[in-house]
């Protein structure tokens, strides 16, 4: 063990709160954003519907962190309604999700920041799997 007396200073970053790059790089494969709208849209892949939530998601959080929205939260039903996958596929992943801590709010959901990477990782190996 050190004996090196830690600060506050210690725990400042010049990075935002998540890793924008590894967020981008992650969920690029999958989505597009139009330009002028901030519109997420999705790409051809075979995402599970847990999965599509997660990259939404994280677009979503990518955007309200750039400024372009106001809030990063989503709803299942403005996802159901974006993504036109049926509410009865929609519903139970957003349980599912906020169950498994990967969602947390009420009605209104997001991605708690310390979930990202963990997020980020199942994303990957999703296009690792697919090379």
């Amino acid at each position: 063990m050190t004996n090196k007396q830690h600060k506050l200073e210690d725990l400042f970053s010049d990075a935002g709160p998540f890793d924008e790059s590894a967020v981008v790089q992650a969920i690029m494969p999958f989505i597009t954003i139009q330009k002028n709208t901030n519109e997420i849209f999705f790409k051809e892949s075979d995402l599970t519907v847990d999965e599509r939530i997660l990259v939404y998601g994280l677009a979503r959080k990518l955007l309200k962190n750039k400024g372009l929205i106001e809030s990063d939260f989503i709803t299942a039903l403005d996802f159901h309604t974006k993504t036109g996958i049926k509410k009865g596929s929609v519903d139970p992943m957003f349980k599912k999700l906020k169950d498994a801590g990967m969602l947390v709010g009420k009605k209104e959901y997001e991605i708690p920041n310390h979930k990202i990477n963990a997020i980020i990782k199942l994303i990957t190996k999703k296009i690792n799997n697919h090379d």
